[in-house]
């Protein structure tokens, strides 16, 4: 019998070593940025409340004083949260956010159980109470917080859960003049009174209006345990759960759309807390019916769940699963294989054992690979950056309306590249009890461009745009084209643009880039312009050849009114872009 020579099998077991380390791409770094708060998190949303185009974290923390981390251009997060004013220590259950008031600024709303839900308006630099001026000022078992625009008349809206039992009607409340909202649950259609937990909103018969799903932990017969509400286009819904065939008769904590398979229909999965019951995914069979395939796609899995979330954490062109799972369970990070998920939560070092409570997807670091902030009732939460591990292309859309509400919620983006189609709709809450970013991010696999993207605004609107490069992040603005880009990664160590400073400003701000010492020519073409938030170039600071060095230029707005400006530096193929605020 021959023996395994001892050179080959100390190699051998440093390729299986090596390959199994190769396949961490998740690290926790909640405790080096400073977000490993230990209070009884409830809900969290990536939100980027100050417009310098970098993600911020709000968290809500159920008696314990909510928090409010601003991101320093993703290498570190202060929190602010008394700063900002949104330091509340009430029973905040659910959190999401989105710009009511179509001013550019990121508002916050909150559901506290047995207390007021609260309403946060940005002014840019701080928020204030706006609760009793909107007209939302009751007390509710809060809950679950949705924002969509479900009249398309240009404002957004939003939708609260009434977490009680028995008997608690939902609100549906109806932005009536950007300032203050009505209640018409009852006159929209939305009827039933049952411990709501999570919504889920989306276009799930590609109809052009926004649909919605309500999980709830209360049976109502033959509906079972959740609510599918088709939007009937003109201001009211219609349930629609028995003839979809979506009847779970388990306690739904968590739900989200998500087009896993690429076929250009919505998706669902419910994250079900009941501990001998399981969790279940919806394929859209496209014709307004739906068939549960959980178990034969290896995501029906057993026991708690409390939260979902849906992200192309490895960029390969399909949507992968995160489900929180509660105290006595380990978390499940599922890869997408195309026929069916892996559970790879060891492999990319995830599976969490604390109480997950809920999550959020975000790119923090605006690297293209989307990270997760993960809610833990009562220990640290942690927040997994995503360290890539591949060479695949990514996009990234900032969307805002125009005739659309301004945080574009329920715009929906397809892109074609080559043979594959990917949808992905802009989320005014997700997964629970908190919420996704707002920018849409995709995976692009190995693609070297975009050949087709389609934009449909909720206004109707619909623009088409092609032959769009990858790895960038771009502002899309509702009519106008697809020109101001940022965070390009094509030549990043030749060329580094800085904020602005100071940010807000008024009249003047500095503006710094470099260029550095090993560019191939000495002269290098700079052109740094200055546009305005519909894309309009407003002035020109820099336009000639410069040598290597770093510069400063002054951009005097004294002339000009308030609001959101960008900035763009281009030298030949490089391209970047940032935010800046001027307040008069």
């Amino acid at each position: 019998m021959n023996k395994l020579n001892p050179f080959f099998l100390i190699f051998f077991l440093f390729l299986i070593n090596h390959s199994i380390q190769s396949q961490i791409l998740f690290t926790d770094v909640a405790v080096q940025m400073g977000v490993n708060d230990a209070g009884a998190a409830q809900g969290v949303v990536f939100l980027d409340v100050n417009n310098d185009g970098y993600l911020d974290i709000y968290l809500v923390n159920n008696a314990n004083p909510n928090k409010l981390w601003i991101n320093s251009a993703g290498t570190a997060f202060t929190e602010s949260s008394a700063i900002w004013g949104v330091n509340n220590s009430n029973a905040g259950r659910g959190v999401s956010a989105a710009d009511f008031d179509n001013d550019g600024n990121i508002d916050i709303c909150i559901g506290n159980y047995n207390q007021m839900l609260i309403l946060y308006k940005n002014t840019g630099s701080a928020f204030t109470n706006f609760t009793t001026n909107a007209g939302v000022n009751f007390n509710g078992l809060g809950g679950a917080i949705n924002w969509f625009d479900f009249n398309t008349d240009g404002k957004i809206d939003f939708l609260f859960g009434n977490d009680g039992v028995p008997f608690h009607y939902n609100y549906l409340f109806k932005n009536v003049d950007l300032l203050s909202f009505t209640n018409v649950a009852f006159q929209s259609g939305i009827i039933d009174s049952t411990s709501t937990l999570c919504f889920a909103s989306g276009d799930y018969d590609n109809d052009g209006d926004i649909d919605m799903f309500c999980g709830t932990q209360t049976n109502s017969g033959v509906n079972g345990t959740g609510f599918l509400y088709k939007n009937n286009g003109n201001g009211t819904f219609t349930d629609v759960t028995f003839s979809s065939g979506i009847i779970t008769t388990y306690y739904s904590w968590g739900c989200e759309w998500g087009d896993y398979n690429n076929d250009g229909y919505l998706d669902l999965y419910l994250a079900n807390s009941n501990t001998t019951g399981f969790n279940q995914l919806y394929k859209n069979d496209g014709d307004g019916t739906f068939t549960e395939v959980g178990y034969s796609m290896g995501v029906g899995v057993e026991g708690q769940s409390y939260s979902c979330g849906w992200a192309d954490y490895d960029n390969d062109g399909d949507l992968d699963l995160y489900v929180a799972r509660g105290q006595t369970t380990t978390d499940k990070m599922y890869r997408n294989d195309g026929t069916i998920f892996t559970d790879v939560s060891t492999a990319v070092g995830m599976g969490d054992t604390r109480h997950s409570s809920s999550t959020s997807w975000g790119d923090f670091n605006n690297d293209g690979f989307p990270d997760l902030y993960l809610n833990n009732n009562g220990t640290e939460n942690r927040l997994y950056k995503n360290n890539a591990g591949n060479t695949n292309k990514w996009i990234i859309f900032r969307m805002q309306g125009v005739n659309s509400p301004r945080s574009a919620v329920g715009t929906r983006v397809t892109i074609k590249t080559g043979s594959l189609t990917q949808i992905r709709e802009v989320e005014g809450g997700s997964g629970g009890k908190g919420q996704n970013s707002l920018p849409l991010e995709f995976g692009l696999g190995t693609a070297t461009i975009i050949d087709t993207m389609i934009v449909r605004w909720t206004s109707g609107l619909i623009q088409t745009f092609t032959n769009v490069a990858p790895n960038q992040i771009l502002n899309v603005i509702e009519g106008q084209s697809v020109g101001i880009s940022g965070n390009n990664s094509s030549v990043p160590d030749k060329f580094n643009l800085e904020q602005n400073y100071p940010n807000p400003f008024n009249p003047e701000t500095k503006i710094r880039f470099s260029i550095s010492s090993d560019v191939k020519s000495e002269m290098s073409n700079i052109k740094l312009s200055i546009f305005n938030i519909l894309g309009k170039e407003v002035t020109v600071l820099v336009n000639k050849q410069l040598l290597p060095g770093s510069y400063e230029f002054t951009f005097d707005g004294s002339n000009l009114n308030s609001g959101i400006y960008f900035y763009k530096l281009t030298a030949g193929d490089f391209s970047e872009t940032k935010k800046m605020m001027l307040v008069k």
